[in-house]
Formats: structure tokens, sequence, C-alpha cells
């Protein structure tokens, strides 16, 4: 299966619920998925925050939001640490940042090589063809990502961003 990473919409008052009660984060999430509004990056999400950022773990805000930034939901009951906030005012930042860089581009950046060597998930990198697809899949999802975010901007909202 994997580790996927999904973001769901949010609004600022959910945001400050979830703050102060955590505990109700995972059916909060559970009835997000169920509405088929929370968008799964799948297996990608590594790949696209190291293109994004050129490294494995850090980057500079917003661009790294995948991996760090926001508030952490203090609630331990996810498989892959505390879920993360992003505030409406940062989905914005970085749904500007991502608006100047093109699919095209992070296909520039892509490097088999290194991400082996950073382990970036899912380590599949030496076996990745453009022939394959694998590439316009990861693409793909960074242009969903692009498109969750220019919408969260519109409207005003911010994201929980999580793993499982």
């Amino acid at each position: 299966m994997g580790i996927i990473c999904c973001l769901a919409p949010v609004n600022e008052d959910q945001i400050n619920e979830l703050l102060a009660e955590p505990e109700g984060i995972s059916d909060f999430l559970e009835e997000l998925e169920e509405e088929e509004k929370v968008l799964d990056l799948d297996k990608d999400w590594h790949g696209i925050h190291f293109l994004l950022t050129g490294s494995a773990e850090e980057g500079e805000e917003p661009l790294c939001y995948l991996i760090k930034g926001g508030e952490e939901i203090g609630y331990e009951d996810m498989d892959y640490g505390p879920p993360r906030a992003l505030r409406p005012n940062q989905i914005a930042d970085w749904a500007r940042a991502m608006s100047t860089i093109s699919a095209d581009e992070l296909r520039k950046r892509f490097d088999s090589r290194v991400m082996m060597e950073l382990e970036i998930y899912p380590t599949i990198w030496d076996r990745v063809t453009e022939e394959d697809g694998y590439i316009g899949n990861l693409l793909e999802n960074y242009e969903w990502l692009r498109s969750f975010a220019e919408q969260m901007k519109n409207e005003n909202k911010g994201a929980i961003i999580y793993f499982m």
C-alpha cells in the first residue's frame, strides 16, 4: 500500500476548532474522504516536494508545505505523524508560488540519481523512465495540487495535510 499524502479543504473556523479539540480530526477527515473532497497525491508527495525544493526534508516556505510548515494538530492517532493545518494565507502564498512553476519546469528538475541518493519516497527512481508514464503521473499530481491550492486560495480556505 505505502504512504500516501492527502489534503483536505478547511476554513479558518474549522482549523481553530480542530486545534482546540484535536481528538475530532479523524472523524472530520473521514467525513471529507467519504464526500470525496480530499485531494489524494498517492505516493507522489515526496517526489513533488523534491522537485519543488531540491531537498528531501527541507525547503523554503511556502514550497516546502507538503512536508513541513503549518500547525500540527496535536492528535497522535495518525500513522505517519500528526496532521498539519495550513491557514488560508499560507495556502494563498503556496498557490502563488506554485503558479510560477510549470510541470515542464519540474520535469527539468527531475534527477533520478539524486532522488535515489536522497531516498525520495518511493525509492523507485532508478527504474523510472519517460516511457513508463510514472513521471507523467507525478507531474499530473503536481497539477492537481496546484489546482487544489488555487481553488482554496480563491475560496479563502486552508487545508489539512495528512499522511496515511
